[in-house]
């Protein structure tokens, strides 16, 4: 039995991380909202629905995509020509600081266990027991006069805030928000600014804390390396 594309409902490629998932989401519920769109978009806004809820959870995410494979697999057989639209995202530098959830970084740990930390410390929800605080690892190439000289770096860290649509609750009526994509919050950013000494040694690791930000299960690791021109 064929089963639906999720990521063809929500327009997106299948390498797409969590933000991209949520941000499409946050997208089309908003144009298909019945509210807005009127009844005859409920079906649609339902799929939409169901399409975020499997691929925003990494388990649900795992076993649709291996049912999706093996479907795919059986439609291949019977010679049915399947098509999978993409909408790539370009990267590009943009001025201001470094966003730490916006940047294309090498991040450890992985974005969605990332983004889920720093959710819980403002909605104080679903903290495991014996949660420890760790670093947030983050890879910064300084140029070598950069490293010589030394100076400021500013780090944009994401702080949340209670959803004026929902009041935090993540149900807008009847349904999930789509102003918060059904997260009781909203992201902003805020900016830090980490100094650099001069005359850095190679490979050097810088730790910041966060609990002015009210992120008290992360602080920030800055590992520093030096990138020469070829």
């Amino acid at each position: 039995m064929a089963i639906m594309d999720h990521y063809l409902v929500l327009g997106i490629s299948r390498r797409e991380n969590f933000r991209g998932i949520r941000d499409a989401y946050r997208e089309l519920a908003k144009q298909y909202h019945p509210d807005r769109a009127g009844p005859d978009a409920l079906d649609k806004f339902r799929d939409i629905q169901q399409a975020y809820e499997n691929l925003s959870d990494p388990e649900e995410k795992r076993m649709y995509d291996r049912d999706l494979e093996q479907n795919e697999i059986i439609r291949q057989s019977s010679s049915e020509p399947i098509t999978y639209p993409s909408r790539p995202r370009p990267e590009f530098r943009r001025p201001g600081p470094l966003s730490l959830l916006h940047e294309y970084r090498s991040i450890r740990p992985s974005f969605e266990t990332l983004y889920e930390r720093f959710i819980r410390n403002f909605t104080k929800r679903q903290i495991p027991k014996g949660e420890r605080v760790e670093g947030l690892n983050l890879d910064l190439a300084l140029s070598p006069e950069e490293s010589a000289q030394g100076g400021t770096v500013a780090v944009g860290v994401p702080v949340f805030f209670s959803c004026p649509q929902c009041y935090g609750t993540g149900r807008d009526w009847l349904f999930p928000c789509a102003n918060c994509a059904a997260q009781g919050v909203m992201e902003a950013e805020k900016t830090i600014y980490v100094r650099i000494t001069p005359m850095l040694p190679e490979r050097s690791v810088i730790d910041v804390p966060l609990q002015g930000l009210g992120i008290h299960n992360l602080f920030l690791s800055l590992h520093t390396r030096i990138a020469h021109q070829e």
